[in-house]
């Protein structure tokens, strides 16, 4: 396991984010979206347990910073909407699952990954979602897929789709895109989000691996990496005068 630290500095040595889609935020128009913040993939027992590679947080290290992003966005009176990734116990909608991992036996009762399942019901940590924050729960990885997630953007005005959760290389990947086609402005929190490794990344520098690899890709193409303190920081400058009208 990778024992370098995850720095906003080590982002920058890793990723150009010379051009930026969203420099400034406007908390009235911003939603943050919390994905798959689950047991499977944040608890270090978990079937699909993240570890620390190339410098890139585990999940577990996930927690913490996610929690922060939600209370702020609660402080701000901005949307929160959550998201659970899972699979019906009956196999009726396993798709490509069952042929990508089938060491988790996905579609069966006895998979970590199925419905039912406390690794997959529950939400790590502290994370719970308050009365009038929808939860949407899916079986694909992006969550426009199958939820009610883009009539909820549009009826709350969203122009700013913050995206806090696992995995980077996965659901937040094809989130980020679907998001990318119908013209958000999309903010990742690199801090806040990780990837479950490929079996070769262990033990590799700063900057390798899929989590690092999807956030290159998704600052290149599709929005913008940034960390949960920057965010603040860009809420902050949206307090000033002349930025944005306060209701």
């Amino acid at each position: 396991m990778s024992s370098l630290k995850f720095t906003l500095e080590n982002i920058d040595k890793v990723i150009d984010r010379s051009v930026m889609v969203a420099p400034e935020i406007d908390p009235k128009r911003a939603t943050l979206l919390v994905m798959d913040m689950q047991p499977v993939c944040t608890d270090p027992d978990g079937a699909l347990a993240i570890p620390s590679v190339g410098g890139a947080p585990s999940g577990k290290d996930t927690v913490e910073p996610v929690e922060r992003v939600v209370k702020r966005f609660r402080e701000e009176g901005s949307p929160v909407i959550w998201s659970q990734w899972g699979l019906s116990p009956e196999g009726l909608d396993k798709g490509i699952c069952a042929l990508k991992w089938p060491a988790l036996n996905p579609g069966t009762p006895e998979s970590a990954a199925s419905w039912g399942n406390p690794q997959t019901d529950h939400f790590a940590g502290e994370l719970e979602p308050r009365e009038g924050e929808p939860v949407l729960r899916r079986s694909r990885f992006s969550v426009f897929v199958g939820t009610q997630l883009e009539e909820y953007l549009r009826e709350l005005g969203t122009e700013f789709l913050v995206i806090a959760g696992i995995t980077s290389a996965n659901c937040v990947h094809a989130t980020t895109i679907d998001a990318w086609n119908r013209t958000y402005k999309v903010i990742v929190l690199a801090d806040c989000t990780t990837a479950v490794p490929s079996p070769h990344t262990h033990d590799v520098p700063l900057g390798y691996g899929q989590h690092w690899e999807a956030l290159r890709n998704i600052q290149m193409n599709y929005g913008d990496v940034i960390t949960s303190g920057e965010l603040f920081e860009r809420l902050e400058a949206a307090k000033k005068p002349g930025k944005y009208q306060r209701a």
